[in-house]
């Protein structure tokens, strides 16, 4: 198990366990001694960090999950807290909230990423814990804040992916919120992970465009999550709730109206039709925000709408 038990200084008892590491320097003196400088970050405190060490941790790159090692009190070296070390956390934990380590450097806007978090913190120990094993990985939860949707579709734009994935989330958590037939942790997770592939399926070009990557081209986002999800549950021995393994792979693969020769199944439980109905919603009104005139009349033609839409006009105030 991940090692979590270096409580922070007593003087500084609200701060965090773990950070994202934004960026790291060392410099050697006169005995090859070195001493490190890193930025640490989390929503809730974010601060320089400082220590001396034989060598710097190979695996201590921006982007990647620590957490300081203390050598006693919080005290202040040039505008730094001194630790005695900083441990790079390679083993995911359920109580880490990717959400709030996002860098302010990314392209996302915080409100997103809080809306994000309320979703996650809301689900189960052990979705919550899924969540994060996908994630675990700098690149891939960074991509997948960051990158769009699509490239020409529905939410095409940077942290376009996220946006969708938050919309659908919340609405499969509001439609199931009066079914009782629904269990909504399921399907919020569900939602939660169902375009999580998308960040390795696109590739930002040297153009500064957005391009399928050859995972995209040969394997997909579908099949790539479900790899993803099946990989995580046997690693880190993950223990959802009985039935819901099978249920959430099945989720994630069900393809509404899909042929039957393709061996692909329609959705056969009321959380997968709830995510297909919010999925497609969500796309089809980003598209229709997108597309729909300021005023009335017909709006602009989409291929994935396969027509221009139609804006009523309102009525006037008498």
């Amino acid at each position: 198990m991940t090692d979590l038990t270096h409580p922070c200084p007593s003087d500084l008892p609200m701060l965090p366990q773990i950070y994202r590491l934004a960026s790291v320097n060392s410099r050697a003196d006169a005995t090859g001694c070195l001493h490190h400088t890193a930025h640490l970050f989390h929503t809730q405190a974010s601060f320089k960090a400082c220590w001396s060490s034989g060598q710097l941790d190979a695996r201590l790159r921006s982007g990647v999950l620590v957490s300081p090692r203390w050598s006693g009190p919080g005290r202040s070296e040039n505008g730094c807290l001194a630790i005695a070390r900083l441990v790079v956390l390679e083993r995911p934990v359920a109580e880490l909230g990717l959400f709030q380590t996002a860098l302010p450097g990314w392209p996302v806007e915080p409100a997103l990423l809080q809306r994000a978090h309320r979703l996650w913190e809301a689900l189960p120990v052990s979705h919550r814990l899924l969540l994060n094993a996908l994630f675990w990985d700098a690149e891939r939860f960074r991509r997948f804040c960051t990158g769009p949707s699509s490239m020409e579709g529905h939410h095409h734009d940077e942290a376009g992916n996220l946006r969708h994935t938050v919309e659908v989330a919340e609405q499969v958590r509001a439609l199931a919120t009066d079914r009782a037939y629904v269990d909504r942790d399921l399907a919020v997770l569900a939602a939660l992970l169902h375009d999580a592939g998308k960040a390795e399926e696109y590739r930002r070009r040297a153009d500064g465009s957005w391009g399928m990557s050859d995972r995209g081209r040969l394997i997909g986002h579908r099949t790539t999550v479900i790899e993803w999800v099946a990989g995580a549950i046997a690693r880190w021995r993950i223990r959802l709730p009985a039935g819901h393994e099978m249920a959430l792979l099945h989720i994630l693969a069900a393809v509404a109206h899909a042929p039957a020769w393709m061996g692909l199944r329609e959705p056969q439980t009321p959380e997968a039709e709830l995510l297909s109905l919010a999925d497609r919603l969500s796309g089809t009104d980003d598209l229709m925000q997108r597309l729909l005139p300021n005023g009335a009349g017909w709006g602009a033609y989409h291929k994935h709408l396969g027509r221009r839409p139609y804006r009523v006009a309102a009525p006037e105030l008498v």
